[in-house]
């Protein structure tokens, strides 16, 4: 297959499957966090009490902070909770990644973040923190 296009210019086409359902946007990069007040109420009982499941995608976007030694955030967590099968499902899509940039001999941090343009850097981080 020719993975070229008109004038040599590489191209390619990224294809998700359709989420059905409620679509939500849990967080963003821009320190937006849902607080889970207009949901169903979907909850789980563990050993520590009640916990709502959209607390669910806010952990994630923390742990990979903390499991990352506080490096990189994954955050703009946007989809579905799909509650059809055994267990329920977070069904997400088109996340964003901020990273803390590599500071130069100077201590300047670097303006270019290695995850894309929705990689705000630190300043994402903190945001959401």
């Amino acid at each position: 297959r020719n993975k070229y296009g008109v004038a040599g210019v590489r191209c390619g086409l990224l294809v998700e499957k359709y989420l059905s359902g409620k679509f939500t946007k849990y967080n963003g990069n821009n320190g937006y966090v849902d607080d889970g007040h207009d949901h169903d109420g979907a909850s789980i009982d563990l050993a520590i009490g009640e916990v709502k499941l959209t607390d669910f995608v806010q952990a994630f976007s923390h742990w990979v902070y903390e499991i990352s030694s506080h490096k990189l955030l994954v955050c703009d967590l946007q989809g579905i909770l799909d509650l059809e099968g055994r267990r329920p499902v977070f069904r997400l899509t088109d996340p964003a990644i901020c990273s803390k940039g590599k500071r130069d001999q100077h201590g300047s941090s670097s303006k270019k973040h290695r995850y894309g343009k929705t990689d705000l850097g630190m300043g994402g981080i903190r945001n959401f923190c």
